[in-house]
């Protein structure tokens, strides 16, 4: 018999890979923006473009403070000590992006939803870059 393969979105993945190369492969940066399409990118285009998002991700200081919440494992009172912010400052903060968006980033699987949000406007915005030239 030979190896067992599985393909998906133009990779290749062998029996022998371990679960984290498979991951770190399919979920890379690369891949998402090679696998993104044009039947799905109007749809995510139109969640993208609301205003409330558009307000988060164009919000550098908001933008920073959701990072370094990410840096620090979800924690408050590291990021808050790392940043050198009030502890309260930093849960403004992310209570606003909850009032905006609905996600409470203090919860991990919100957190991963933002995470993602986050990427595929990076994606949107290098299909954006790619017309303009």
């Amino acid at each position: 018999m030979g190896r067992k393969k599985l393909i998906v979105c133009n990779l290749t993945f062998d029996d022998n890979e371990t679960i984290e190369e498979k991951i770190l492969k399919m979920f890379s940066p690369e891949n998402l923006i090679n696998c993104f399409s044009e039947a799905n990118y109007e749809s995510y285009k139109k969640v993208i473009d609301h205003t409330n998002i558009q307000l988060i991700l164009g919000d550098e200081e908001l933008m920073s403070t959701i990072y370094s919440f990410f840096e620090n494992s979800l924690n408050t009172s590291v990021t808050s000590a790392k940043t050198f912010m009030h502890r309260n400052t930093l849960n403004y903060r992310l209570d606003k992006v909850k009032k905006l968006t609905g996600l409470n980033m203090k919860l991990f699987e919100h957190a991963v939803v933002f995470k993602n949000l986050i990427i595929i406007n990076d994606i949107i915005k290098s299909f954006n870059e790619e017309d303009d030239e």
